[in-house]
């Protein structure tokens, strides 16, 4: 979803890493002491192909087919409606609603709303507020600088806002009417926020957590400089806003991009890594109560991100290079090769469920890899969105049963 960034004074490793950054997700560097770790826990055979010999499980993978809707499809927390982020006919990012079980969709975004964002910018990766009536949607600022060169080419443009860089999040209500700023990034003084990535809600609603870029010296921190931020979500006489923000980046984790929370409402799923350069990319797990920080993927040398945890909590999908480890360029930017992953939320049991990469499937595509997941909330199916760049391909799996709703303890 989100990698490195430039900074607002141009600091650029090169040309090509740049563009890379629009797979959405960060370059992951060597060591393989630790991912012999995860390798001994998860045995020493290839992750499960999703098919148990022993017969079907609530999580065998039933079908794997592309999607009829041209744009990533986010369920809203009750499942009656949709929300689809494409671009319209000018190629600017919009985002549309629908209600399941139709293909007709109003688009929220395209025409100007009073205190809302310019129809011309760019909208990308909705998020729906538990109680339905709120919509979180990051939205290209009016005024940013764009670097000498790479600004001239809207593609690069749209790339990076994608990432969170040249972004403010807002609010929308569910009808497109009213539209509330949430942030004001980009501002003075110097070192204020320059965009973000997230963000995640906890199903009581009442908290907020994102991550935003406070510095993008590449040369100091690979992919820049992440904060992760937490505050509360309250609405006076109708009007949204984040309160109380405070920083809750675990130590040494420059780089961090958010997932989504666990049911219990406090422990908040990462990507993230805690090494020098961001090398060893991981899934973690933080408790924002106690700050404890737990590491679920252990994968030094292998590329995992974007993980979602199911409706209930026990299951998290996320996307790998895991399946090609024994080829180091797997985890390299301009050689990645992923597949969506899924495994219990204590990081065991992992199996795989895309072949994307692999012969004979019907997904295989020479050129695509894994990108973002997402839970349809009744668990049974997930969007995972592949990308063939710089264009992405949608397709939805299907599984045997309630796969992410197992667990009664949490279901509302």
């Amino acid at each position: 979803m989100h990698s490195a960034f430039l900074s607002r004074r141009w600091r650029v490793r090169s040309n090509l890493i740049v563009f890379a950054v629009v797979v959405e997700a960060t370059a992951l560097a060597t060591g393989a002491a630790v991912l012999a770790q995860w390798e001994q826990r998860q045995g020493s055979s290839p992750p499960d192909s999703g098919r148990p010999a022993g017969g079907p499980s609530a999580c065998t993978v039933k079908t794997l087919t592309k999607t009829d809707v041209d744009g990533v499809v986010v369920p809203s927390p009750d499942g009656r409606r949709y929300l689809v982020n494409k671009e319209d006919a000018r190629g600017v990012g919009q985002i549309y609603i629908g209600t399941t079980g139709s293909t007709a969709l109003t688009c929220l975004s395209c025409t100007q709303q009073p205190g809302g964002p310019k129809p011309d910018r760019y909208k990308t990766q909705p998020t729906w507020h538990p109680s339905g009536r709120w919509i979180f949607v990051p939205v290209e600022r009016d005024k940013y600088t764009r670097p000498p060169i790479l600004g001239w080419s809207r593609g690069y443009v749209k790339g990076q806002i994608r990432n969170g860089l040249w972004t403010n999040m807002w609010a929308v209500s569910s009808d497109g009417a009213r539209w509330v700023r949430l942030t004001d990034f980009g501002s003075t003084p110097a070192g204020t926020p320059d965009g973000f990535t997230g963000p995640a809600v906890t199903d009581d609603g009442r908290k907020v957590a994102w991550s935003q870029i406070v510095d993008g010296n590449v040369f100091k921190y690979t992919f820049g400089r992440w904060e992760l931020m937490l505050a509360d979500f309250e609405e006076t006489l109708g009007t949204p806003a984040l309160v109380n923000p405070r920083d809750i980046t675990p130590d040494h984790m420059d780089w961090n991009e958010v997932g989504n929370f666990h049911p219990d409402g406090e422990s908040l799923l990462l990507s993230g890594s805690i090494e020098k350069h961001a090398e060893g990319m991981d899934q973690y797990i933080l408790n924002i109560r106690t700050r404890r920080l737990t590491n679920l993927t252990n994968s030094a040398t292998v590329w995992d991100e974007h993980g979602y945890l199911s409706p209930d909590g026990q299951k998290i999908l996320f996307m790998s290079a895991y399946p090609y480890r024994d080829d180091p360029r797997s985890s390299q930017v301009l050689s990645i090769k992923t597949e969506f992953m899924l495994m219990d939320s204590d990081g065991s049991h992992l199996t795989q469920l895309t072949h994307f990469r692999g012969r004979g499937y019907p997904e295989s595509n020479k050129r695509g890899i894994a990108a973002n997941p997402v839970w349809d909330p009744d668990g049974r199916s997930a969007a995972l969105r592949m990308l063939v760049f710089p264009d992405y391909v949608d397709w939805v799996v299907r599984f045997e049963g309630p796969c992410g709703r197992q667990s009664t303890e949490w279901r509302r």
